[in-house]
């Protein structure tokens, strides 16, 4: 599929602020789930420096910084990305990776923050646990067992602003939005020993509608696939229907837009306009 995505975000300050060093995260990750064709990033005002580069997570950012004082900040992006996986299963998983837990001790150091819960909680433990047991322990089904009843029992609400709830909180309550229920499914696969982490990005999803959002989802690493997404928003693993922006162990790591600004009695507000298009893309490059 080919995404064509326009995103703008605009920060407005009541009156003139000293802006602080910003990241920003609005360049999709190249993979071969997906690759960028077009990319084209405005900042006002703009920076009087930036610098771009790859975080540890793999995720590119650029840090800006700013001169003069001011009463905004704008981000405008315009891109193409051509997502490239039509089968969300098309691997074989290594032999030791078909039961839970799985053995990381050859690669821990590159496992452990994937490995480490958000917020241990008993009830999320047991809850883990209990799916786990129920499909003895199998990894794929496990997954695929958590995501449907994340889906269907739980109630899908959106919240515009706000850091993820507590995953013990969304279990309780039975209710929470997309970064709401990823960060308990990515929560629920580390206690079963399994990584995972919180990725955020696009979504297809309903091309009609007049207000598009951001979107939140998991993955899992499964060795011998790589990390793979499942979004328990919709109840389905992911093949060509998102575009990974940021992926990374702790969700305000993939956050679009971080920073601050300075300046006394001063109230800000936050407006953004996201439009989605999407159409069969070129299989290959210099195809067509």
């Amino acid at each position: 599929m080919l995404f064509t995505i326009h995103h703008r975000t605009r920060y407005s300050y009541s009156q003139p602020v000293r802006l602080s060093p910003h990241r920003l995260r609005f360049h999709p990750r190249d993979d071969g789930a997906q690759r960028v064709i077009e990319h084209r990033l405005q900042i006002s005002p703009m920076p009087q420096g930036q610098n771009d580069h790859i975080d540890l997570e793999g995720n590119r950012v650029s840090q800006v910084w700013f001169g003069a004082d001011s009463d905004h900040l704008e981000m405008t992006l315009t891109m193409q990305v051509e997502t490239l996986r039509r089968n969300p299963f098309d691997f074989f998983l290594d032999p030791e990776a078909t039961s839970l837990p799985i053995d990381h001790a050859h690669d821990l150091v590159c496992a452990s923050a994937y490995l480490s819960r958000i917020e241990a909680d008993d009830a999320v433990t047991a809850f883990a646990a209990g799916l786990s047991l129920a499909v003895n322990r199998n990894t794929l089904s496990f997954v695929d067992r958590l995501n449907r009843d994340l889906f269907a029992n739980f109630s899908h609400i959106h919240r515009e602003t706000g850091t993820p709830q507590a995953p013990a909180t969304t279990l309780q309550s039975r209710q929470g939005a997309c970064r709401d229920l990823a960060v308990l499914f990515v929560d629920c696969c580390r206690a079963e020993g399994l990584a995972a982490r919180f990725a955020s990005g696009y979504q297809k999803g309903d091309l009609q509608s007049e207000r598009r959002h951001l979107h939140a989802w998991p993955e899992v690493y499964l060795p011998g696939a790589g990390w793979r997404g499942f979004d328990p928003t919709h109840g389905h693993a992911i093949a060509d229907t998102h575009v990974t922006v940021a992926a990374a162990a702790h969700p305000q790591d993939t956050m679009p837009v971080s920073g601050s600004f300075t300046g006394q009695g001063v109230s800000s507000s936050l407006h953004y306009d996201l439009r989605i298009d999407v159409s069969d893309g070129p299989t290959a490059a210099g195809s067509g």
